[in-house]
């Protein structure tokens, strides 16, 4: 699949004399621009829409079946069966290590989501995966378990560090994950190998959440400030490589750069993606502040701790840097070829656990505490535990069925918790929302002025 891809790439790119290098020149980013719009052009009406419901995320989800998972499992292993031997080494060497980890259900259907359960693409990115995953870590233990951060070398620390590419602390208003791109952040020249390494790494962290599987990935190469010609040809040829082994479901990228001289790189960045995501990227130019702006309106987020968000002219780099400490602890946890604990993302209806503005604002918490107001008088009516406690549950039950979760944050990060503690949360609006209620009435009586002898009289001779 990526050997396809950069042939496309190398042979739209020789329409423009950039074999071996991106465009130079605004002559050159034009030629390019206008192939790719012609590629657009030539999508049926039906290819067009799907593309613009997948970015605005509003696309309909595969409807994943028993039956279907069932058969798609069957149908996947007979494709990789039938890739040659000699054309996929690693994968062998991996089913040799540890087949129970290469065989796992749960493995097997990341491959499946992303390719939207076409199982002959799901196999050939399935060998890719594990001939990527040797060369860029070995064929150590490494090929049959996640990659650890103790896995990367000391540049690829120092580039994790850097928060250059980092996973954005909430997803999107459709609850994909959000991976952002920041070459500012990186310092210096960049090895194409450390490159890789960083992606993988972030991308396979992002995608241990199932929803994250089911609903995909938005990227953001945010070009703002900075030089992007530090990345050259080869550095972006085998990053977006990388990035078709590692099982996930581009919805959206988006470009960003705030420098006409960057037009002509930005334009042949897309050359390296495959059909499906230059169709589903979309290209943002101005100041920092229209940038912010139309990314919002593709859903995504740009809260007051967002790394987008400038604090006295730098990026803010704690929540990223927190995110690595937690991963690390819990990786440090793991022995052997364990299993990692998923790294859970808060989506839109999510209630989350806890104290603090950001908390109380977050859109899952005010939708829960709609829902209280609408049922409190019922509640604070019932006579018996009982059917307080049916009201608790019939409101859990509500934001279940919307796909929102009970989130509490521990020492390595966020969990779901169960159906009581999710309950208990629940009885707690209600009883905090009638002690706000009650004070709010004894505030309101202390304040109402008083009726005194002389209002009486006056009152009298009105």
């Amino acid at each position: 699949m990526a050997e396809e891809t950069a042939e496309v790439s190398l042979r739209r790119l020789e329409q423009v004399g950039c074999q071996q290098r991106l465009p130079g020149t605004d002559e050159e980013a034009a030629k390019v621009e206008e192939l790719l719009a012609e590629e657009l052009a030539n999508l049926s009406m039906s290819e067009q829409d799907v593309a613009s419901f997948e970015v605005h995320g509003i696309a309909a989800e595969v409807e994943e079946t028993p039956e279907l998972v069932y058969q798609c499992l069957i149908e996947l292993e007979e494709e990789v069966q039938k890739i040659k031997i000699n054309k996929k080494p690693a994968y062998e060497k991996a089913l040799k290590m540890n087949p129970t980890y290469v065989t796992s259900q749960s493995f097997r259907l990341q491959f499946l989501r992303c390719e939207a359960f076409n199982c002959k693409n799901a196999a050939g990115r399935l060998v890719l995966h594990f001939q990527q995953k040797e060369q860029l870590f070995g064929s150590g233990d490494v090929l049959v378990r996640d990659v650890r951060m103790s896995d990367m070398d000391s540049s690829g620390l120092k580039a994790l560090e850097s928060g250059a590419l980092q996973l954005l602390p909430t997803c999107d208003v459709s609850g994909r994950a959000v991976l952002l791109l920041f070459l500012r952040k990186w310092g210096d020249k960049p090895k194409a190998k450390t490159a890789q390494r960083m992606l993988y790494y972030m991308m396979q962290t992002a995608m241990q959440d199932e929803n994250m599987q089911r609903k995909g990935i938005v990227v953001i190469l945010y070009f703002v400030g900075n030089d992007a010609s530090l990345f050259g040809f080869n550095i972006f040829k085998s990053v977006f490589q990388t990035r078709l082994a590692v099982p996930h479901r581009l919805e959206a990228m988006h470009i960003c750069y705030d420098s006409k001289t960057l037009r002509p790189i930005v334009s042949g960045l897309r050359f390296f993606l495959d059909k499906r995501g230059r169709t589903r990227s979309r290209i943002h130019f101005g100041n920092e502040k229209h940038l912010l702006f139309q990314l919002q309106t593709y859903g995504i987020p740009i809260a007051e701790d967002s790394p987008l968000k400038r604090v006295n002219g730098e990026l803010p780099l704690a929540p990223h840097r927190e995110w690595l400490q937690i991963r690390q602890a819990q990786e440090m946890k793991v022995s052997g070829t364990g299993e990692i604990p998923k790294t859970l993302f808060p989506h839109r209806f999510d209630v989350l656990f806890g104290r603090g503005t950001k908390v109380r604002s977050h859109t899952g918490n005010l939708r829960a505490l709609q829902l209280v107001n609408m049922w409190q008088s019922r509640y604070d009516g019932a006579s018996y535990r009982a059917v307080k406690a049916e009201i608790s549950e019939r409101i859990v039950s509500i934001i279940h069925q919307s796909k929102g979760r009970f989130l509490k944050w521990e020492e390595t990060g966020w969990v779901e918790v169960d159906d009581e503690a999710a309950r208990d949360k629940v009885a707690h609006y209600f009883r905090n929302q009638r002690r706000i209620k009650s004070d709010h009435d004894t505030n309101k009586q202390s304040t109402a002025p008083k009726r005194t002898r002389s209002t009486e009289i006056a009152v009298q001779v009105i």
